[in-house]
């Protein structure tokens, strides 16, 4: 078992909170994958979503997944006090999480048989195309 699959069985739970009607699970989802994941574990988090965007038995999960992991890769994060220093999450990550992150979404693309899915996975994978 890899370490991406260990992580996205966590990940998936905290995506289900995500999709919440309650605006304080949401929240509280919200906070703890910013302040958990992406602050602390940027490569660990990149690398469970895709692996979940591949891997996942629902539609539903590997769709959410992939735009989780379009809009987290490419949000601005502040690394200091100065604006200059602001970077995207995905340029935060070392290369070989940037070379996994690709093998996982492209043997998504060859595998996916749902055409929504499908479509927010090329997004996903044009997003990443268009920042390198």
């Amino acid at each position: 078992m890899s370490s991406y699959e260990q992580t996205a069985a966590l990940l998936k739970g905290l995506m289900s909170n995500l999709m919440s009607t309650d605006n304080n699970v949401r929240s509280q989802a919200e906070t703890a994958l910013n302040s958990e994941w992406r602050d602390v574990q940027p490569q660990t988090l990149l690398g469970s979503l895709a692996f979940l965007v591949h891997r996942d038995n629902e539609a539903t999960a590997r769709a959410f997944a992939a735009v989780l992991l379009r809009r987290i890769a490419f949000q601005d994060v502040k690394a200091g006090d100065n604006k200059e220093d602001e970077r995207t999450v995905w340029s935060m990550v070392p290369n070989g999480v940037h070379q996994a992150v690709k093998n996982e979404l492209l043997g998504a693309l060859k595998d996916e048989t749902d055409r929504g899915t499908r479509h927010k996975l090329c997004d996903t994978i044009s997003e990443i195309t268009n920042n390198e």
